[in-house]
């Protein structure tokens, strides 16, 4: 470290930094539009332009290394008159039409015009025109306003990792526009909008709602994966009207995805549920709060607690319930009794679950030197991890994949393995035998039928030679027949290579479902077995059948059962609840509750209601604590959800013992695998208009190899499953691959 010399102030630098970071740390103000922290530099906007020293001309602070004993000046007269010559020369083709631009107010070009530039114009030519683009349903161009600092273009290639954006053309007739006419894709293209500094890309589905001053900040917890992004949820007059990133290096660094920022457009959807309803005579009736209560707590003593058939009383829960929901749901149920409670509602056998830890943090991705990935498309699965681990590759790292569908990665794949599950489960045997040979361990006989090839070698010393590994699991595989298998074997090999692993195959908030116990005991049953059971009376949480079970058929008609009394919490009046449901309370949906989300790495991230719900509409911990209270249950005398935060945090198990028993399974016939599309995953997301109209939200597809779709005596002109068929080589034999949000798929799928 060195001292420099800055507007008279002696400050530290270190080697190689540039000047504009130095400033930047000792809050010392230059202005810029091209720069960006987290983009690569590029200098082209020279605003930044200050006086060094000894240099002939002025530099620019952006990509001027310091030195030794360097002597800057930011507001000397040199310094002052360069920027005010740049600011002139930006303005020249500039429109005048900030009364109606959306970046009003939080415009970066308004903002240093206030100090750098003139009242009066000398350019008295005709001001170029450019014609916008539909770059898509998400963001709104209008690119005369741009002014070519390529913040957008470098976003592209460096963090979304697909070149979408790029400047056409020369001099007056430079222009920045997409490559394609497909528009932009990228699952964080949203970040473009925050990024641009004029008001050349904006919100489409903000468009000329409001301005910046009239809104309220208030800090959030993005909740639709397993990350916690950290956001900032901008409100007026009780509404959420945007939703933008907020800063943390730990877990989303300045980004977010396009489903975190643009999901709170479902919150004004026709189908939100407004009033309780019960079912009376057959026939629905919308009612007050007190009678749908009254009548919820009558049926529950009447059907179960009376009777004494506490055992025949289930809760079922959504993955994205708040810990505190949980919390509180399991608790009443305890109560009464019953420990029938689960929220693992899409996989076909709870006797064979994926068990694995997740021992590396968010931000320790980027570090690692080789990443093994099983059966996950991180891209549009896991943005913010695909981002990381995108970093990683950017830092040198190889990256190997294991899948049954060959994917549109946005990172370097070193070696792609695409197989069924049956052959995901005896490749990882194969090395772990390979790694037990090579320590000159003793190899356990469920190994001893496997012969180990060059390949299998080869994959075992990565793991073995590399400093910082790590290996991924997805979701893809949880319905697979080997799936405890499958995390057995990577949970062995990880231990056996000091590698790191991480979960992905837990989304939403799976993670305080199972810490706060919301899963049962010895004593209670799995949401397979409850279905399978003539159960008296259900609680269930934020649950949507056709969507959220693995076979929705056999879970709506056991919950349509005349002598099964249904109380449903939910927010949206979809997926037939007027059919198996006998009482609905609408509950908050996301933005409008407290409460406190656990993500991948076990980080607790509690958060406060943005906005009130509407006026009948109540936060499901508040409904559970009123259900408690009248069934005359002790203990339920919260004022408020941290009072519940408080007791829930004191009862979480923080270490899980797993079994880590291995029977490898041959698996027979054709393998599905059903992947919901990424903005389908809950009812928020598939209420947003503007994300279904983009082509992931539209996903709809059936993927299978030629073989495969000849033993099922298919074309690519049928459906299988009510899905259009695709027959490509990339997928695995003896696999289907299905990436959709069409709800019927469940329905057939055994």
């Amino acid at each position: 470290m060195f001292e420099i010399e800055i507007d008279g102030k002696i400050v530290n630098a270190n080697p190689g930094e540039n000047l504009i970071t130095v400033t930047d740390r000792e809050g010392i103000s230059v202005p810029r539009f091209c720069y960006h922290n987290k983009l690569s530099v590029s200098a082209n906007c020279r605003m930044c332009l200050v006086d060094v020293e000894g240099a002939t001309k002025p530099q620019p602070a952006c990509s001027t290394p310091v030195s030794n004993g360097m002597r800057v000046s930011t507001k000397n007269d040199k310094a002052k008159s360069s920027q005010k010559a740049v600011m002139e020369f930006l303005l020249i083709n500039h429109p005048l039409d900030c009364p109606i631009c959306d970046q009003g107010g939080e415009c970066e070009l308004q903002d240093v015009a206030m100090s750098y530039s003139s009242d009066v114009s000398r350019f008295n030519e005709g001001k170029r025109v450019i014609a916008d683009s539909d770059i898509g349903p998400l963001i709104q161009t209008d690119m005369t306003r741009c002014i070519h600092c390529t913040r957008c273009v470098r976003f592209g290639a460096e963090i979304a990792g697909i070149m979408e954006m790029g400047g056409t053309g020369r001099g007056d007739s430079l222009k920045i526009e997409p490559f394609l006419q497909e528009g932009i894709q990228s699952e964080l293209s949203g970040n473009m909008i925050d990024l641009c500094p004029v008001g050349a890309l904006t919100s489409k589905p903000f468009r000329y709602e409001l301005r910046s001053w009239q809104m309220n900040a208030v800090e959030g917890i993005a909740r639709h994966d397993s990350v916690g992004s950290n956001i900032h949820i901008q409100t007026y007059k009780g509404k959420v009207k945007r939703v933008v990133a907020r800063n943390n290096d730990n877990i989303n660094e300045t980004w977010i995805s396009d489903r975190d920022r643009f999901s709170c457009d479902g919150l004004n959807h026709e189908n939100r549920l407004q009033k309780p309803q019960i079912k009376y005579d057959g026939v629905w009736k919308e009612t007050e709060w007190d009678t749908a209560l009254v009548y919820s707590t009558k049926a529950l003593l009447r059907e179960v607690i009376d009777n004494k058939e506490e055992s025949k009383l289930g809760a079922l829960a959504s993955n994205n319930a708040t810990l505190e929901e949980y919390y509180l749901l399991r608790k009443l149920l305890k109560q009464v009794g019953s420990d029938n409670t689960d929220y693992r509602l899409n996989i076909k056998d709870l006797s064979n679950t994926i068990n694995l830890d997740s021992n590396i943090k968010i931000k320790d991705i980027e570090n690692i030197d080789y990443a093994l990935l099983v059966g996950s498309y991180t891209r549009l699965e896991q943005p913010m991890i695909n981002h990381r681990l995108r970093k990683s590759s950017l830092n040198g790292a190889t990256i190997d994949v294991i899948n049954s569908m060959s994917f549109n990665y946005n990172l370097p794949i070193n070696s792609e393995y695409i197989l069924n599950s049956s052959q995901i489960a005896n490749l990882l045997a194969r090395t772990l035998k390979a790694i037990l040979l090579s320590k000159e361990q003793e190899i356990p006989g469920y190994l001893d039928k496997f012969k180990v090839s060059d390949a299998d070698t080869q994959l075992a010393n990565k793991l073995l030679s590399s400093d910082k590994s790590a290996i991924i699991l997805g979701e893809h595989l949880i319905n697979s027949d080997n799936s405890s298998n499958i995390a057995n074997l990577i949970s062995i090999i990880a231990e056996k290579t000091s590698s790191s692993t991480l979960n992905l195959s837990e989304t939403g908030n799976s993670i305080a479902a199972k810490s706060t116990g919301f899963v049962p005991n010895e004593n209670g049953l799995d949401a397979n077995e409850m279905l399978a059971s003539k159960m008296n009376a259900y609680i269930l949480l934020d649950v949507y059948p056709k969507y959220d079970f693995h076979n929705s058929v056999s879970a709506i008609n056991a919950l349509r059962d005349e002598k099964t009394f249904v109380i449903a919490l939910n927010s949206f009046k979809d997926s037939d609840v007027f059919d198996y449901a006998d009482v609905i309370l609408p509950i908050s949906s996301y933005y409008e509750t407290s409460g406190t989300h656990t993500n991948v790495e076990g980080e607790m991230q509690s958060f406060s209601a943005a906005v009130g719900s509407p006026k009948d509409i109540k936060p499901a911990w508040k409904v559970l604590k009123v259900l408690a209270d009248l069934l005359d249950l002790s203990g339920f005398n919260y004022t408020d959800s941290s009072k519940v935060t408080s007791e829930a945090k004191q009862q979480i198990k923080q270490n899980i013992e797993h079994d880590r028993e291995i029977n490898l399974i041959n698996t027979k016939g054709v393998e599905i695998i059903w992947q919901p599309s990424p903005y389908s995953t809950d009812a928020l997301l598939r209420h947003s208009n503007s994300l279904q109209a983009t082509k992931i939200g539209q996903l709809n597809t059936a993927s299978m190899s030629a073989s495969t779709a000849k033993s099922l005596k298919l074309s690519d002109t049928d459906n299988y499953l009510g899905v259009p068929v695709v027959i490509s080589e990339v997928v695995a034999d003896k696999c289907v691959f299905i990436s959709s949000s069409n709800e019927t798929i469940s329905e057939k799928i055994s």
